[in-house]
């Protein structure tokens, strides 16, 4: 068999890049899913998204300096991809948030007899995330003792009350055609999963926090790898212009991946699906790696290192590819916050593709 045709078109660096925005595709869409379904609020979430451009930006430098520095690019990528199949596993198969149901009293006004109020503490997202999005379809259900009713919080007459030890006092007015003797204690739970949760259970900040480092190490360490990809690719390549027509099977591999995925989860409708099928691509993706044809170049003697400081940075802000470049990172960098309120995994990984398609073409280009 002739190796030198696989040499010749580089199908060893095409398969890398495929198998490994495969495996981005398969995990990356999902991921705030994840944290969301195993407990964590739209704002815990979002705040643990916060710090992920900055990081991702800061370190994936310094990563790139490291490899460069010793000219072990395909060990370093490697040692950092099995990092991060061992955090998003490890994210999977933590025990879930656990918070309590709302609980809300259901009481009588003097006005009128068939008019009530409905009490409960909740935060500040329950009113807004579900209720902005009545239209459609998201709504609440009361579950009483003797009766069972839905309702929605777009009421101008609707009052509002900071406490500090249950976060927001609610008080809802209800309109319910049967006269009630006693007050009743009833449960409030959204038609949208996830979006609706009392008080949490004591000790569930150290699972919070958990979730929070595994997510962002994970995450952050995902993004080197694929600017260490970058790395492999140019130092693999005899010209660096062949560097699009190797990078775009990456494209590629993303989004048929990302398809299949979502459409293997809504025939299982479980999210162990995404971790299988990443962990499979992640593990291929390190076995083809340390097969890439890497030219070991040594520098010459009379070689002069460049010295790097304050003036050489600002004169690299001044490069129009460069502001660019910066621009797309942070642009791509809050791709991570996706917060799109969907019932299943599979909706997310196609609504979010196209933004995840547009950056993953754009980073080439630069």
């Amino acid at each position: 068999m002739d190796l030198s045709v696989f040499t010749r078109y580089h199908f060893i660096l095409k398969t890398h890049y495929f198998l490994f925005f495969s495996a981005f595709g398969i995990i990356f869409p999902i991921l705030n899913l994840v944290l969301r379904s195993h407990g964590l609020s739209n704002t815990e979430i979002s705040l643990t998204n916060i710090i992920l451009p900055f990081l991702v930006f800061f370190l994936s430098p310094i990563i790139g300096f490291l490899a460069d520095k010793s000219g072990r690019f395909l060990l370093t990528f490697n040692l950092i991809f099995l990092i991060t199949i061992l955090t998003f596993t490890s994210l999977f198969f933590l025990p879930n948030v656990q918070s309590q149901h709302i609980q809300a009293d259901l009481t009588k006004t003097t006005s009128s007899s068939d008019e009530y109020v409905l009490d409960f503490c909740a935060s500040q997202e329950v009113a807004t995330k579900c209720s902005s999005r009545s239209e459609c379809g998201c709504s609440y259900q009361a579950f009483c003792r003797t009766m069972n009713f839905t309702f929605t919080m777009n009421s101008p007459n609707i009052k509002k009350e900071l406490l500090d030890h249950c976060g927001i006092r609610y008080h809802i007015p209800i309109e319910i055609n049967q006269n009630l003797s006693t007050n009743l204690q009833c449960e409030i739970i959204c038609s949208i999963p996830y979006f609706c949760h009392g008080l949490r259970y004591d000790k569930q900040v150290v699972i919070i926090v958990a979730y929070s480092i595994l997510y962002v190490v994970g995450t952050t360490l995902l993004s080197t790898a694929n600017a260490l990809g970058a790395s492999i690719g140019f130092a693999s390549l005899p010209d660096r212009k062949l560097f699009g027509n190797q990078r775009v099977w990456g494209t590629i591999g993303f989004g048929i991946f990302a398809f299949i995925a979502s459409r293997i989860y809504e025939y299982y409708l479980s999210e162990y699906v995404y971790i299988i099928m990443f962990v499979i691509s992640s593990i291929l993706t390190v076995i083809i790696t340390c097969f890439i044809p890497i030219e070991q170049k040594t520098k010459p003697e009379n070689d002069k290192q460049t010295k790097v400081n304050s003036s050489t940075i600002v004169s690299l802000f001044k490069n129009l590819d460069i502001f660019i470049f910066l621009s797309i990172a942070f642009l791509w960098g809050m791709c991570f916050g996706c917060m799109q309120p969907v019932n299943d995994f599979a909706r997310t990984t196609k609504n979010n593709l196209s933004c995840f398609l547009f950056f993953s073409v754009s980073f080439p280009i630069y």
